[in-house]
């Protein structure tokens, strides 16, 4: 079966306002879960480069987690992460992805699947188009782990 991620970005309505909701699904054969974020533009945009990134590592993964903390910066908790690294040496990587309710934040689901380089590029082109007002989506496909 076919596991992915898919990420959506809506920017604002106010050209003055840098933050838009980062929506994330994803799906495999034993987790399936939505959520979101506010987040500002300019890191999602950041992001696309970083996927082109070769090799991954295990010490320099792929990591991009938006959350919140209290007031003081403690008890930081992720809404909505992704995390790429290696999977093994045959150049397979393990896609992480957390997603919780940013209000209820109990409420949150983690799920794993498989990519590869080929994957994350394709991914990165999308998220640029995403980014740049021509796609709704970027879509990661990958493969459940077993």
């Amino acid at each position: 079966m076919t596991a992915k991620l898919t990420l959506r970005y809506e920017f604002s309505s106010d050209p003055n306002d840098d933050f838009g909701w980062l929506a994330l699904a994803v799906e495999t054969d034993r987790f399936t879960g939505r959520g979101g974020f506010w987040v500002q533009w300019q890191d999602v945009t950041e992001m696309a480069p970083k996927l082109d990134a070769y090799p991954f590592s295990s010490e320099h993964p792929f990591v991009e987690e938006w959350g919140h903390c209290d007031s003081d910066g403690s008890n930081y908790e992720v809404i909505v992460g992704i995390s790429i690294l290696p999977a093994n040496k045959t150049g397979d990587l393990d896609v992480i992805v957390k997603i919780a309710d940013h209000i209820d934040t109990r409420r949150q689901c983690q799920a794993v699947f498989r990519a590869n380089y080929p994957d994350t590029a394709n991914f990165a082109s999308e998220l640029r188009a995403v980014m740049g007002r021509q796609r709704h989506n970027a879509v990661l496909l990958g493969r459940n782990v077993s």
